[in-house]
């Protein structure tokens, strides 16, 4: 659907809404942030909420509730009103990764899915002295030792490289961060052989400061085509990571398809492909919120299907 189908929808809806809906949005709205102050996502929904005030001329508050990869922002905004006045910001695994761990009381069905405004790039990064420079020397390494020191950051990525382990037949020590800060320090002080990373890591790697062995999103580093990704080595799992807005459960139809709409818009703003490009180094997309569902849906049957040969 184009975005002027998309916006023809939206208003074709208010049209036929009670007056009570008619106008929205008639109040500021809040959007639930669900990670710290000043990394990369909150600077995404930072920018994304200027945009949208632009597009809906009402002030939208941005509210930090960091913790969980994005779990608590969903515990919290599934408990709030489905008028439309309440979105939340997280992470695709928010959703599909973290309810299959057991930690969270909610599942995919529990929120109302709005639209996906960008893709992450992940990555495995190696000290800049260690002995291999791409994944088969760090496979060599690691079965001449034994074993690998591994910094994690999430759970996502720790059920990823025990299910390297096994296939390899490797014992991996997992050496817990706190964030994407502390696994590339790990990395950059050489106390760990491999560490999980976000984009962040490419500048570092062009400067020299850490190597990249593999990209762990499927679609890999398109200006570094001789980064592998897991597929390509052999291996048929992936990190699939994009930014994602949600509402309350049962959100209201009207309020829903407006800020779709909105977000299709404020996405195509200079200002928002220009940090996502060139400072967050990620990846150009949208989704609706039918279409977020349905790849929330499939990556949970993939990651279940992961979890079930780390825990045999």
């Amino acid at each position: 659907m184009t975005l002027k189908t998309r916006l023809l929808a939206a208003t074709a809806l208010l049209a036929f809404a009670a007056p009570a809906c008619a106008d929205y949005p008639e109040k500021p709205i809040n959007m639930i942030v669900g990670f710290r102050a000043g990394g990369g996502s909150d600077t995404a929904a930072r920018i994304l909420a200027t945009e949208l005030e632009a597009i809906m001329g009402q002030k939208i508050i941005v509210e930090n509730r960091g913790g969980a990869g994005g779990a608590v922002a969903a515990e919290y905004l599934r408990r709030q009103p489905a008028d439309g006045y309440s979105i939340g910001f997280a992470v695709a695994t928010t959703f599909a990764f973290t309810p299959l761990t057991g930690g969270v009381a909610y599942s995919p069905d529990d929120v109302t899915f709005i639209a996906t405004t960008h893709g992450y790039r992940t990555v495995y990064a190696a000290p800049p002295d260690a002995p291999f420079d791409d994944w088969e020397g760090m496979l060599a390494a690691a079965k001449d030792r034994g074993w690998i020191n591994y910094a994690s950051i999430i759970p996502l990525d720790r059920a990823l490289i025990q299910y390297i382990g096994k296939k390899e037949d490797i014992a991996v020590n997992i050496v817990p961060t706190r964030g994407g800060a502390g696994a590339r320090q790990a990395v950059l002080g050489g106390h760990v052989d491999l560490g999980f990373s976000g984009s962040n890591a490419l500048p570092m790697m062009e400067d020299g400061a850490l190597k990249i062995v593999a990209a762990l999103n499927p679609e890999g580093i398109s200006e570094h085509a001789q980064i592998p990704t897991l597929a390509a080595l052999g291996y048929d799992v992936a990190a699939s990571e994009a930014a994602v807005f949600f509402g309350p459960p049962d959100m209201d139809a009207e309020a829903r398809a407006k800020l779709e709409a909105a977000l299709e818009q404020a996405v195509q703003s200079e200002p928002f492909r220009d940090f996502v490009n060139t400072k967050f180094r990620g990846l150009e997309l949208f989704r609706d919120g039918d279409e977020t569902a349905a790849s929330i849906a499939r990556d949970a049957k993939a990651y279940d299907a992961l979890l079930k040969v780390v825990q045999e």
